[in-house]
């Protein structure tokens, strides 16, 4: 059998060690990773081996050269243009004439590759991948399969929502020659994108093999560290070169060591490395060749590549430094620090945790390094959370942020073209707006401000402007948060693989500016608040004003600004409203609406989003209740039309909307998934509380009912709805344990899993931004709903113990 090596990759996200070095030549403890997989591969008998390779492709040849120096013959292709992990594959076809294995040269394992080979012909399998089980899937492709092996179900770099199970694919292949008849060379072409689902769904011999062992993608900076600790504690069966001179201290080749020196173990020291006089070397320190340490330096949990001086009194805690760096006398270098080849640290300089320093840098002495120096961190947790932005005023959000991340945005997804921005009414809003304004400028886009809006208008604004989107910035009723909401061309939050585009260029900052004379344009335009009320007046307006028709007496609880809006929508369906003095709270409509002889209450949310209504009698209407009056009055104003529905809401509106002859559609959790369904209409009962209201005032003069007269028509539901705390890493294994109860009984996979259980159902979804599990429960009355969720809490629990 015959095996490739792919060794394409250029490791963007282990930027500055990267920025010279391709991403499988990257060391670990002294050997490039690639090495680890060509002794795996010959250790299993597979000594003839193509390498596909493409950024750096000559400091891989000089490196490995023919092979034989390992005892194996290595055939080189090289791609000079991408092609996709199949394309690159396919690129090598005229060597691959038998049965191979496909192999990543920037990921280390110790997986017993002829067990999964064995499988591979035992099932007679076309592709066989090769899975294990991680806790964080989020990352890679998450695959299920059957009890005999064969895959069921795939999906790439999936929600949490969408984690069924914790084996993801490992990258690691067997395939037969054939399967590179399927498509064509010279094009881009990718296995788990395009190749396994033509196999998958033309019912192809498809399987998964789960390995045990270790296998780590060393794809982050932290992960790439990690490793190597793993590699020291052994947790990774691979061979370590040099002796041990200390308790779990390996020292390769010829190592000068100080009698005076500190060493505690486990650590590594490469050929050629001096340890000075009273220097102390801690655990988990990987120090490749030729470095220098010397007297009272002190370095704990650092990894040092090869031929750096380390001078007198320094501190390196939780570093990473490339080759050829020179820390000048006590310089100190703290957690999660990384540095570039060839950089020049001075004395007494700090470098505050998290902080990266490009390749050939310099840093005077005494410098206080807090911000990363050429390109921030790219091995940061995403931005978004929920599909916004946010986080505390003038600390985590500031005018550098709004800077970098609008500067980030429009480089990607709109230079050239046009942008809203608008904010919410408070002074440190329209402060990030103009910050914002001016980063999207630099970069050639061109701006509309909108000025002081609701987040539904800044939405409706996207579309009426027909820009290619827009960024709404709005603080928190409590002042908490600042928040940045993003919309795209269709006025609906960013897709997850735009939010990953500007993810990653704010942390890696790799974007141009414009021209001087190419920046964007600016112009205001105020008139966007005033013709989103004409069209939700116009989406909800009265068939007909009869003669004598008596108006309802609305309280509204509401700002000032939200009832501005509000105020002609409700004349307009011929509402009498009562606006409330702004102490009056939520909590006091309920007492307020009996009082005031009101025929309702209606609060509405500070973002113009959220709602609420209370019966004459002052009976609060809220949760699932509300929920079914705002679509069952949607589908009385829009009959045959299709609307979405998340996967949690109460069944009864199937039946609701087929009476009315509509259609929903369940959908998963997140907005946009929910709005895309009735994406013309731009506007959801759900998500914008104006026009929610006016549908429900129309109903109800439609109908000549009370609320509560029409509330009583709307079959009771009984759902309950509880959070179960889970550990990040056990998620995706809680899921898969879940998932295998699943065999034989019918469930729904759009977001999460929902089991359908003795008469009800039963919804587990992980929390996207949170450690834990939202579980909803619809039962056929309320104990057997809060049976069926004690059940479904109860086997998460046991898993987790």
């Amino acid at each position: 059998m015959k095996a490739v090596i792919m060794a394409g990759g250029k490791g963007t996200r282990l930027r500055p060690l990267t920025c010279h070095v391709p991403k499988p030549m990257v060391p670990l403890a002294g050997r490039p990773c690639m090495e680890y997989i060509i002794e795996l591969l010959k250790q299993h008998g597979i000594g003839e081996i193509a390498v596909t390779i493409q950024y750096l492709p000559d400091v891989i040849r000089d490196h490995f050269g023919d092979g034989q120096a390992h005892g194996v013959s290595l055939h080189y292709f090289e791609e000079t243009a991408p092609l996709g992990t199949a394309g690159s594959v396919k690129n090598a076809q005229e060597f691959l004439d038998e049965p191979f294995v496909v192999i990543s040269g920037d990921a280390l394992t110790d997986f017993d590759l002829s067990a999964a080979v064995a499988f591979h012909k035992e099932k007679g399998a076309l592709a066989t991948l090769v899975l294990t089980s991680v806790e964080h899937p989020l990352e890679y492709g998450v695959v299920m399969a059957g009890e005999d092996g064969r895959v069921v179900r795939f999906l790439e770099k999936p929600g949490w929502g969408e984690v069924f199970s914790d084996t993801v694919n490992t990258g690691i292949y067997i395939l037969e020659p054939e399967v590179l008849d399927r498509f064509e060379a010279g094009i881009e072409y990718d296995f788990s994108n395009q190749l396994f689902p033509s196999l998958l769904s033309e019912g192809l011999p498809l399987y998964a093999y789960v390995a045990d062992g270790y296998w780590s993608d060393i794809g982050s900076l932290q992960q790439y560290r990690q490793t190597q600790f793993d590699m020291l504690d052994g947790r990774a069966k691979v061979r370590i070169r040099g002796r041990e001179i200390a308790p779990g201290v390996f020292a390769e080749g010829s190592v000068s060591v100080s009698p005076d020196a500190s060493l505690r173990g486990p650590a590594y020291l490469g050929d050629g490395t001096e340890v000075e006089d009273g220097a102390e070397i801690g655990e988990y320190c990987i120090l490749g060749r030729g470095n220098k340490v010397a007297r009272g330096t002190v370095l704990s949990r650092t990894v040092l590549w090869d031929h750096n001086r380390v001078a007198e009194g320094s501190e390196l805690l939780g570093s990473t430094l490339a080759s050829r760096i020179v820390c000048r006398e006590a310089a100190r270098l703290s957690d999660g620090s990384v540095v570039g080849s060839h950089c020049i640290i001075g004395p007494k300089a700090v470098v505050h945790p998290g902080v990266k320093i490009w390749p050939k840098k310099s840093i005077g002495e005494n410098t206080q390094l807090n911000a990363s120096l050429i390109w921030g961190d790219a091995a940061r947790s995403s931005l978004y959370r929920s599909g916004s932005v946010s986080g505390t005023p003038n600390v985590e959000i500031t005018p550098e942020f709004a800077a970098r991340f609008a500067t980030a945005y429009g480089s990607v997804l709109a230079a050239g073209r046009a942008l809203t921005v608008s904010s919410s009414e408070d002074g440190f809003a329209e402060v990030m707006k103009d910050a914002a304004t001016a980063a999207f400028r630099s970069v050639g886009v061109h701006v509309i401000d909108l000025g002081v809006v609701l987040p539904p208008v800044a939405r409706f604004a996207v579309r009426q402007l027909s820009t290619a989107g827009g960024i709404h910035i709005r603080l928190s009723e409590d002042g908490s948060r600042c928040t940045f909401e993003c919309f795209d061309g269709t006025g609906l939050p960013l897709t997850r693989s735009a939010e990953r585009k500007v993810d990653n260029a704010f942390w890696q900052e790799d974007y141009g500016r414009a021209p001087h004379e190419a920046v964007g344009s600016y112009h205001e335009d105020d008139s966007l608040s005033g013709l989103y009320v004409q069209s939700v007046a116009g989406s909800t307006a009265l068939e007909s004003q009869p003669d004598g028709l008596a108006p309802l007496r609305v309280a509204v609880a509401a700002r000032a600004d939200v009832f501005r809006l509000l105020h002609p929508l409700l004349r307009a369906l011929a509402c009498e409203p009562i606006h409330l003095p702004e102490a009056a709270q939520r909590g006091q409509l309920a007492s307020l609406v009996p009082r005031l002889e009101a025929d309702l209450g209606l609060w509405v949310d500070s973002d113009g989003r959220g709602m609420g209504l209370v019966t004459a009698e002052g009976t609060p209407v809220t949760g699932d209740r509300l929920t079914l009056l705002q679509y069952l009055s949607f589908f009385h104003s829009y009959p045959g039309s299709a609307i979405g529905v998340p996967v949690s809401a109460p069944q009864l509106l199937e039946s609701l909307a087929a009476g009315l002859g509509c259609r929903v559609v369940r959908t998963k959790e997140n907005l946009r998934s929910i709005m895309e369904v009735s994406e013309a209409m731009a506007l959801h009962p759900l998500y914008d509380a104006l026009f929610a209201a006016g549908l429900v005032l129309r109903n109800l003069h439609r109908s000549g009912a009370a609320l509560h007269g029409l509330l009583g028509l709307i079959p009771s539901v009984y759902l309950q709805r509880e959070t179960v705390d889970c550990p990040w890493d056990r998620k995706g294994q809680v899921m898969r344990r879940m998932m295998e109860r699943t065999r034989g009984r019918r469930v729904e996979l759009i977001d999460g899993i929902k089991f359908y259980d003795d008469g009800g159902w039963v919804l587990l979804l992980p929390d996207s931004d949170e450690p834990h599990f939202n579980v909803v429960a619809q039962g056929e009355h309320e104990a057997h709903a809060a049976e069926l969720l004690e059940r479904y809490r109860d086997h998460i629990l046991n898993f987790l113990q």
